[in-house]
């Protein structure tokens, strides 16, 4: 690095000038390059304090033919009140491409509506000509089994590292995307010595916009806000992608997302050595590292990169007075679900920035909380009580930090291409020294369809996937020909080892930034052991090219065909395509040609072989023909007509709902609370979704407040193309109202079903409008974002169908729903009286919840039949007894179904006299100490047998609601298959009572 010219000791100078003099000096050594005055007098003009400033960023190089931000644009980066789109951006990018051979733009995906991300590569120009020879060097790098330790002594001297810089994936944090369109220029173009060390002995790569169609939005919304009058409301940030918001960036396990998906394809083809994400918040520059507790299974060597790059920024920043640079009071590092974790789990450096907000309008006076003022060993410069601050200051501080970490990292490449080798290096000896040597999935598993997606999934994040080629016994588990195995020595053991892991989070830890537990394979359900026997490593095996495939069809003879419920997400995906096709649903265990089937089987009478057969093919799932319909009590499976509610008080935590419907075509149509209040929904409707919209109760009815006196409009027009995604409005003030919620009430009591779930689900309760449902709020519970044992407390219910006794949930804090007088379903209590809260309330904070195991043995297979099941019955009740019918398989389909079906399937006839009592149909254990199966639980006595899932009738209809949340980010596919009964059987919950 070039040395820093430093003014003579003057002890009373001002800091101010000290600051200005530290600027004015490189810059005057600096004069044999020429300058942009004019971008260099815009710098200076816009920057709104002198001391957020480095001799780096503090002017631009001038080139002749490459042009600057300022000659495409016409505006310098940094210009207060101005905001780029991504498409422009991009523009830009291969604007730079076009003019000089030290840069390389490429696309590298596309976003689920259709608009591109890219990747820019700016190196010196025989490197940029050799990418990929450099490519291959990394990938030689990366695998120790092929590669021999000379070769790789050999590549460190001569391989050059990947340093990703990535920006834009939260929509609403706008300056990273406009300041690395600057940061892009200055590498290409720059004589500095400093550059010129980066540009020789590093890779570059830059991603300027992540989420570009939160991107477009963003641009959109914030000029659409200029135009409003003094006074008036603000549009909110609506929509950042298709899906998800602020969640883009938990899910890094889940990979649901276009750009999560893109952007870990693109990690594994380059195998870069840093991925560092670029974010807006805390002040003024936050430097990753964390309070911990870290990942517990990040080789050490990330953890002490981490601390070396913090510190260089700090002390860089900090020893030219740039306040306010700091690392460690921020975050945590434990869970694995942010995008940078890409970078971890593949034994690279994840590393991410926190800048003080872009604006992009200047602020005179910005002030931060004391907490963060203060003088600590982490943040020896702290941030000014007050200070003005503009986008300017955040393009200087952030590229100014960029830069001295890119300097660092081309300075110390060899010291990190040995550390990126000894980590897979050490990962593969580690697989080879046990004590666990490979995970073992089977293929024939009860939930074998979303076995299939799991071993898919692990393979698209980089894992090794291999097949058994025999059968064989490992320390007493029976290997089967078929069966998946994940060997650990391999080099992204690491994934493997945070994926399938228990997790055991500390409540004394700092309180945790996220998701204390994340277990995979409880989350998804399906079945995978650790393999302790190191002779698995020398077994039959054969990697797995291509992506898994689970084996469809229909076996047997005879025109009644039977496909199990093993809540296989398949199942939903079947009985949607074959909308039109009667099917009926077992309402207790059965035999059958032999075999035994759940509650909740489908049945299918006088099926057209060749129809179904095609589908269950394609689905990967397994039907059986006999001969004559089963002697089991059934119901019809009618199809619904679904609405689905968001909020625009807060959208898209909804999303993973949608996702999953999507996913699954799980057909509805979507629109916003407002269109509650038109009521005479059950004319338009069967089931009605309102998935988590957060906040209290009265909150989520009252919607956006009704402020200002014009509309706040959300619609695609002239001005504002990117708006009006998803759904759009001429005013999104105001919710559902009293009159919406009445409205749905009314539903519900006209046989209509409401699905709630997470917030959503206090609604009714608050209300008044379901009897003998408390929200508690226990003050010395703590249970942070992990999986729980979920105990089936009502196995008749149809809700329960094809579940076990004990299923994985995931739940986080709220809420806590206790049920009074409930339904007697065979698992215990659901709930005590006022008192019993109460006291539960007052268990200490610090009563520990040890982790609890969970024994795949004891709770696979198929449960004995409930011999309490209702009994087969001839007959069936119509639409007066069990509600009004709907659905395009009401009616005639579901006469077709009964005639085709052997008379001991049909349904007996619902009772005159409804049982109106709740249904807690899944609940937390009674026993705290069972409950915890990965993450993090103290005060765990206030759950005991709280409610999970609770089955709340209303006159002629249901509410079901979720205080679990089976939906949650792309993860929890294992109890997907909860909302899907309640749809599926959204007419038959009374089923068992």
């Amino acid at each position: 690095m070039a040395p820093i010219v430093r003014p003579r000791r003057m002890p009373h100078i001002a800091a101010h000038t000290l600051a200005l003099l530290l600027i004015a000096a490189p810059l005057a050594a600096q004069q044999q390059q020429p300058i942009d005055q004019e971008y260099t007098a815009k710098i200076r003009e816009y920057l709104q304090d002198p001391r957020i400033s480095t001799e780096l960023v503090d002017h631009l190089p001038a080139h002749p033919t490459i042009p600057t931000p300022l000659k495409f644009f016409g505006r310098i980066v940094g210009t207060p009140g101005e905001l780029t789109y991504a498409a422009d951006i991009h523009r830009y990018y291969q604007a730079l491409d076009a003019a000089s051979d030290r840069v390389k733009v490429w696309k590298i995906g596309t976003s689920e509506e259709g608009r591109d991300m890219y990747v820019l590569a700016v190196a010196d120009e025989a490197t940029i000509r050799d990418l990929d020879r450099y490519r291959g060097y990394l990938k030689e790098l990366t695998d120790p089994r092929r590669t021999s330790e000379a070769r790789a002594r050999e590549l460190i001297q001569t391989a050059k590292p990947i340093y990703w810089v990535t920006t834009g994936l939260h929509s609403g944090e706008t300056g990273g995307p406009e300041m690395v369109m600057e940061l892009a220029y200055r590498l290409a173009v720059s004589d500095q010595a400093l550059i010129k060390n980066i540009r020789e002995n590093a890779i570059t790569f830059i991603t300027p916009v992540l989420e570009v169609d939160g991107r477009e939005r963003q641009v959109d919304t914030y000029y659409f806000n200029k135009t409003r009058p003094t006074g008036e409301s603000r549009l909110p940030l609506m929509y950042w992608g298709k899906y998800v918001a602020h969640d883009n960036n938990r899910d890094g396990m889940g990979q649901f997302l276009a750009l999560t998906r893109h952007t870990n394809r693109f990690f594994l083809e380059w195998t870069p050595q840093v991925m560092h994400d670029l974010h807006e918040s805390v002040s003024y520059l936050y430097t990753s590292t964390g309070t911990g507790p870290y990942n517990e299974w990040l080789d050490p060597i990330t953890v002490t990169e981490w601390w070396t790059m913090a510190q260089v920024d700090v002390m860089e920043m900090t020893k030219r007075g740039v306040p306010g640079v700091w690392t460690y009071g921020f975050y945590d590092g434990w869970t694995p679900n942010y995008l940078f974790f890409a970078a971890h789990a593949h034994n690279a450096i994840g590393r991410f920035y926190e800048v003080q907000s872009y604006g992009p309008d200047n602020n005179p006076s910005l002030r931060v909380g004391p907490q963060t003022t203060s003088r600590e060993w982490f943040r020896p410069n702290p941030p000014l009580p007050e200070i003005k601050w503009g986008p300017r200051n955040s393009v200087n501080i952030g590229q100014s930090g960029l830069l001295f970490s890119l300097d660092h990292f081309a300075s110390n490449r060899r010291l990190y291409l040995e550390n990126y080798w000894l980590k897979n290096k050490r990962s593969v000896e580690k697989g080879r020294a046990g004590p666990t040597y490979a995970w073992h999935v089977p293929a024939n598993q009860r939930r074998r369809v979303d076995a299939v997606d799991a071993i898919n999934e692990l393979q698209r994040q980089g894992l090794e996937i291999h097949v058994a080629d025999a059968d064989y016994t490992l320390n007493g588990t029976r290997v089967q020909r078929g069966d998946w195995i994940v060997r650990a020595d391999q080099p992204y053991r690491t994934l493997a080892d945070m994926y399938f892991s228990v997790q055991n989070f500390s409540p004394a830890n700092p309180r945790p930034y996220d998701d204390t537990g994340w277990t995979f394979q409880l989350m998804r359900n399906v079945v995978v052991t650790p393999v302790t026997d190191s002779s698995v490593l020398t077994r039959r095996m054969t990697p797995l090219t291509a992506p898994a495939r689970a084996t469809g069809g229909i076996s047997g003879s005879g025109r009644v065909v039977i496909v199990d419920h093993t809540t296989d997400n398949a199942l939903v995906s079947m009985r949607f395509r074959l909308r039109d096709v009667p099917m009926r649903a077992a309402q207790a265990d059965f035999e059958a040609g032999g075999r035994r089937y759940r509650a909740g089987a489908f049945i299918i009478p006088d099926a057209d072989l060749a129809r179904v057969g095609a589908t269950l093919t394609e689905l990967g799932l397994q039907g059986y023909a006999v001969a004559a319909a089963p002697s089991v009590a059934t119901h019809d499976l009618d199809v619904p007509r679904i609405g689905y509610v968001h909020s625009w008080q807060r959208t898209q935590d909804e999303g993973w709902v949608r996702a999953a419907f999507d996913t699954y075509g799980v057909p509805y149509e979507y629109f916003a609370d407002q269109r509650l209040r038109e009521g005479n929904l059950r004319s338009k409707y069967d089931v009605i979704v309102f998935p988590h919209v957060g906040g209290t109760a009265q909150a989520q009815v009252n919607g956006l407040a009704m402020t200002g006196t014009l509309p706040l409009p959300y619609k695609k027009t002239e001005q504002t193309p990117n708006l009006g995604a998803n759904d759009s409005s001429d005013d999104i003030r105001g919710g559902m109202g009293i009159e919406g919620l009445m409205a749905l009430y009314e539903f519900v009591k006209a046989g209509g079903t409401l699905i709630v779930e997470g917030a959503t689900s206090t609604i009714f309760p608050e209300y008044n409008l379901t009897t003998g449902i408390t929200v508690e709020e226990p003050d010395s519970l703590f249970a942070r974002g992990s999986v729980y044992r979920g105990i089936v407390t009502d196995r008749r219910s149809p809700i329960a169908y094809g579940f076990n006794a004990k299923v994985p949930v995931y739940f986080s804090q709220a809420p806590v729903l206790a049920v009074q007088g409930a339904t007697p379903g065979g698992g215990g209590g659901f709930g005590g009286a006022a008192g019993n809260s109460q006291q539960q309330n007052t268990t200490p904070m610090a009563t520990r919840v040890t982790v609890s195991s969970w024994d795949w043995n004891a709770i696979e297979g198929i449960a004995p039949a409930d011999a309490a099941a209702a009994p087969a019955a001839a007959g069936r009740g119509g639409a007066a007894a069990g509600g009004a019918r709907g659905g395009a398989a009401s009616g005639a389909a579901a006469g077709g179904a009964a005639a085709g079906a052997n008379a001991a399937t049909a349904a007996a006839p619902r009772p005159a006299m409804r049982d109106t009592r709740p249904r807690a149909v899944l609940s937390f254990p009674a026993n705290p100490a069972e409950m915890l199966l990965s993450g993090t639980l103290a005060g765990g006595q206030a759950l005991a047998n709280r409610a999970q899932v609770v089955d709340a009738p209303i006159g002629d209809g249901h509410v079901v609601m979720f205080g679990i949340r089976p939906f949650w980010r792309w993860q929890t596919h294992g109890t997907f298959f909860l909302g899907f009964n309640a749809i599926l059987h959204w007419n038959d919950l009374d089923a068992g009572r």
